[in-house]
């Protein structure tokens, strides 16, 4: 049976509704695909707005990921230097990367020295003190907005 018209007035919210059958019209989002912004006054690309990866690690200890998304390994290069790898990389080296770094009792950064230091497959991220000086950061985070390949 189907369902042609709602009366406003006949309408009951607090009655229970099961729907069987198949939702048609629906599909996969895909690299165009828009939603409405939070206010309504505009669109947003869903795709182009998502972080294509992130990671949060411990320098410190056992140079481990807490957590991550798209993110394959991380690499201890020495005091304060560490290098993410990409499990998907990003088209080229174009990306944005934002990052802060905690470590107990110390004000630290977190930065990305010149183009070298980061690629498509992954990036080089250096704690350091204010000084600057180099040291290990206890809570690490990164995240990486750009195309990937």
């Amino acid at each position: 049976m189907a369902l042609s018209k709602i009366e406003a007035d006949s309408l009951d919210l607090t009655d229970n509704f099961a729907f069987t059958g198949t939702v048609t019209g629906a599909g996969a989002i895909t690299a165009s695909s828009t939603a409405p912004s939070e206010g309504g006054a505009t669109t947003t690309n869903v795709v182009q707005g998502l972080a294509k990866a992130w990671a949060c690690f411990d320098q410190t200890t056992t140079q481990s990921f807490y957590d991550s998304f798209n993110c394959s390994s991380l690499t201890d290069n020495g005091g304060g230097v560490s290098t993410i790898a990409y499990t998907n990389i990003f088209n080229n080296d174009g990306y944005s990367s934002t990052g802060m770094a905690g470590k107990t009792g110390t004000r630290v950064r977190i930065d990305s020295v010149g183009a070298s230091a980061k690629s498509s497959t992954g990036q080089q991220l250096y704690v350091s003190t204010p000084v600057p000086v180099a040291t290990d950061g206890d809570d690490c985070n990164v995240t990486c907005h750009g195309d990937l390949a």
